[in-house]
């Protein structure tokens, strides 16, 4: 086998194996998160340059073992590099923002979630330049309305928020609010949100918040996940 293709084989391995550990070195807090995403680009990034490789010396090879190698290399490295695109690609254009909400002139405000978050998370903080950014973003997150009582109302957020697997730490029926945290599938980041329902309007208004606890951007997750609740509580309805 050349060089060239034991080289490859070997930067392929490696990639491989970087995947499940910075799953696993983040979700488990045995290193900061953003060393975890480095170790996830890095094993995207290894990936291309062994299928750059593959592509430009596999018919070079003097012999079968060397081009089989190569082969394998290139199909050994797709799982780091179709997984970053995959992230890329549910990112689309999202706005470095970590902070949505479906009502920017006033927003749930938190009552139990700075406790959850501990002294190292992101602010709570909503601002009015956050609120610009995100109305160009995601003009689509609008106020929740609904001809259901509030209790009615609260009932069904409550069960939507069991439903798609969120945490529930708080919850006060008489004032409308709900509070749970949400754990991203693959790195385990944890994103807290804020149920509000308003029962003294009319219809029945129901506001959310989703806030990540770290990072600068959320890649649009936040507003995926107030969007699937959206879709949910109007299936039960």
């Amino acid at each position: 086998m050349s060089r060239i293709a034991r080289s490859a084989t070997l930067l392929a391995w490696i990639s491989l194996s970087l995947l499940p550990l910075s799953v696993i070195a983040t979700r488990w807090n045995l290193l900061h998160f953003r060393y975890g995403l480095l170790m996830y680009l890095l094993a995207a990034l290894l990936g291309l340059v062994v299928i750059i490789v593959a592509g430009l010396f596999t018919r070079r090879q003097q012999n079968d073992a060397s081009k089989k190698a190569l082969s394998r290399a290139s199909l050994l490295s797709l799982p780091a590099i179709a997984l970053f695109a995959f992230s890329v690609f549910s990112a689309g254009d999202a706005p470095m923002i970590h902070n949505v909400t479906t009502a920017p002139d006033n927003p749930p405000q938190f009552m139990a979630a700075q406790k959850q978050r501990g002294s190292g998370a992101n602010p709570l903080a909503y601002t009015p330049e956050l609120a610009e950014i995100q109305r160009e973003a995601y003009p689509e997150l609008q106020t929740l309305t609904s001809e259901l009582s509030g209790k009615e109302a609260h009932q069904i957020a409550f069960a939507v928020a069991k439903n798609l697997g969120w945490d529930v730490y708080y919850n006060d029926p008489k004032q409308g609010q709900i509070e749970a945290v949400a754990t991203t599938r693959w790195f385990g980041f944890k994103d807290d949100i804020v149920i509000r329902i308003n029962a003294s309007s009319d219809p029945t208004q129901i506001d959310l918040r989703s806030v990540s606890r770290v990072g600068q951007g959320d890649m649009g997750a936040n507003a995926r996940r107030i969007q699937t609740f959206i879709e949910h509580f109007q299936e039960i309805e």
